[in-house]
């Protein structure tokens, strides 16, 4: 956000990295301010300017929200009809949510981190209010927040709390032992229960995550993988590594670890992002590369899969791969035209379409 904040004419920027931005840090004298007190939302400068002008030009308004993916307040949602793993295919998002035609419209319960709002709507405030809190407090005082239908916020929703059933379905049928490699808060767990899975077992170095995991895992070692004690030799019917391997220095030596561990009959399940989707080399071909929180180009990423080097991983880990199935996001029309000429290149890739792997692989008994 820092980045799209710069290329805004703003009279004064303002950051507060460490904490929770206060109505204390907006102090100034421009008539109107703009905040995004979110630090994994995603305001481009196209609809923060749009919200800036219209809260200008509307004075029956004192405050305006944008829609997003990820509202506080059902009033604000709006999902866009294709999916955009990178910065260039969010901005097509946000075109197309600014071409919408619906008025600006009353907030019933107004609720967001990012808003334009008026100064003097801000110095009735306290100025140790959470900026994110103004535009309930506003309403309650009653000024008038809008909702700008045009205006497009991209939120990252929290991935810690989304459960696994891709993986889950790929569980053996008579595995009744897993351990979930990676396993953030346990929501896992039903589909896993629902398989006729027994005992789950967790690594979670996140202490927090791995606290609320265990309530719905019969044990959860706090700790990375490579911390682990204990010898679990031939325990798990299966074991998953769910968006895990790519944040690995050397997923090398976590697959060579967790092998003596499966069972006789027992499988590796693991799910990584494809770095040759079409929408990722589509940048590339333009000269970006562009880090985000989550998703196929998140900062936290230490390695780069395709086909090929997964399998490599596989292998060279001792492990023989039975399956590798691949997930699709929807694109837009203008996105399919561009997948279109890349998948003409002579020897394009015919994983363009893939945002995601999901492998199943044995221990090779032959190691």
């Amino acid at each position: 956000m820092t980045r799209y904040a710069r290329s805004l004419p703003a009279r004064t920027r303002t950051a507060s990295p460490d904490r929770d931005p206060l109505v204390a840090d907006a102090a100034g004298d421009s008539p109107l301010v703009l905040v995004v007190a979110d630090p994994e939302a995603y305001l481009l400068p196209e609809p923060a300017l749009r919200l800036v002008a219209n809260l200008a030009g509307r004075t029956e308004f004192d405050a305006l929200l944008p829609v997003t993916n990820e509202p506080e307040s059902e009033e604000t949602r709006y999902a866009p009809p294709f999916a955009y793993p990178t910065p260039t295919l969010l901005a097509e998002a946000a075109a197309l949510a600014a071409a919408s035609t619906a008025p600006i419209r009353k907030a019933l319960s107004p609720a967001s981190p990012a808003y334009a709002v008026r100064r003097s709507v801000l110095s009735t405030l306290p100025t140790d209010l959470p900026l994110r809190d103004v535009p309930r407090q506003a309403a309650a005082k009653g000024f008038i927040v809008g909702v700008d239908p045009g205006a497009y916020l991209h939120r990252y929703g929290a991935m810690d709390a989304s459960a696994r059933e891709d993986l889950a379905s790929r569980v053996p049928q008579a595995a009744r032992s897993v351990l979930d490699v990676g396993c953030s808060r346990g929501a896992t767990a039903p589909a896993l229960r629902a398989r006729g899975v027994t005992t789950i077992v967790g690594i979670e170095p996140d202490a927090e995550d791995a606290a609320a995991a265990a309530r719905v895992y019969d044990r959860v070692l706090a700790c990375r993988l490579d911390e682990v004690a204990e010898d679990f030799a031939g325990r798990f019917d299966a074991i998953l590594f769910g968006d895990v391997l790519e944040h690995l220095a050397d997923p090398s030596d976590a697959l060579e670890r967790v092998r003596p561990w499966l069972s006789k009959n027992g499988r590796l399940v693991a799910s990584v992002p494809n770095a040759g989707h079409w929408s990722v080399v589509d940048d590339l071909i333009r000269g970006r590369f562009d880090y985000v929180p989550y998703g196929l180009l998140s900062g936290t990423h230490l390695r780069l899969f395709t086909r090929r080097s997964l399998e490599d991983l596989f292998a060279a880990s001792g492990f023989l791969v039975e399956t590798i199935d691949t997930v699709a996001l929807p694109s837009s029309p203008e996105g399919d035209r561009r997948r279109a000429l890349l998948a003409a290149f002579p020897g394009a890739s015919f994983d363009l379409d893939a945002a995601e792997f999901i492998a199943v692989a044995r221990a090779d008994r032959g190691r």
